[in-house]
């Protein structure tokens, strides 16, 4: 069990949380656990006029039929998205594809100019959402909007086995993928508060 010291450090460095701002794009690293969530915190940025576009990308994986971009891109549009807005990248089967493979569709779109983009995805795992993309696309700032799902939550993921136990895996990948050159060091800007 970590102490409150390391529990701290690891929701502010890893649990990666910035404040809803103006942004070229949003990416959305797709998964089957919070679909709900990942679909509230991208329409969110997009309807509050944050972001113009959202890239979903994800391919198929057990747990549903069709692929988690799919999947998390039909759950926005129900919250008022429209599809026009979004970009599917349909065959990422890890973070690094998440990324390698949505780069040929953002320059098709005309978006490697952007400044600024937001890295959406689970609660634990932000910092190493904007290290993969800092690493194959290092030019614009990178913010991360984290979404929290069943006890992955906040303050509290510790106190659950099963939340402390996929954290601290996420912790641990870290330093393994700088060692291996999936990710790159990132300048991470100050966390806050929604």
């Amino acid at each position: 069990m970590p102490d409150a010291g390391e529990i701290a450090r690891i929701e502010r460095d890893h649990c990666l949380d910035h404040p809803a701002e103006a942004a070229d794009l949003a990416i959305v690293f797709g998964n089957r656990i919070a679909v709900a969530g990942m679909a509230q915190a991208a329409a969110s940025l997009f309807l509050k006029c944050h972001v113009p576009r959202l890239l979903i990308t994800g391919g198929a994986t057990p747990g549903g039929p069709g692929t988690e971009a799919s999947v998390i891109a039909d759950a926005i549009t129900a919250l008022g998205v429209p599809r026009q807005a979004l970009i599917l990248e349909h065959q990422a089967t890890h973070t690094g594809e998440n990324v390698t493979l949505s780069l040929p569709l953002l320059a098709a779109a005309g978006l490697l100019s952007a400044r600024r983009v937001f890295c959406i995805g689970l609660f634990c795992t932000g910092r190493r959402y904007a290290m993969t993309l800092h690493r194959h696309w290092p030019a614009p700032e990178k913010r991360c909007r984290a979404v929290e799902y069943g006890p992955v939550r906040r303050g509290a993921w510790h106190l659950d086995a099963r939340a402390r136990h996929r954290v601290m895996a996420e912790v641990a990948k870290v330093p393994r993928y700088l060692e291996a050159g999936h990710i790159a060091e990132w300048p991470s800007p100050p966390a806050g508060p929604i």
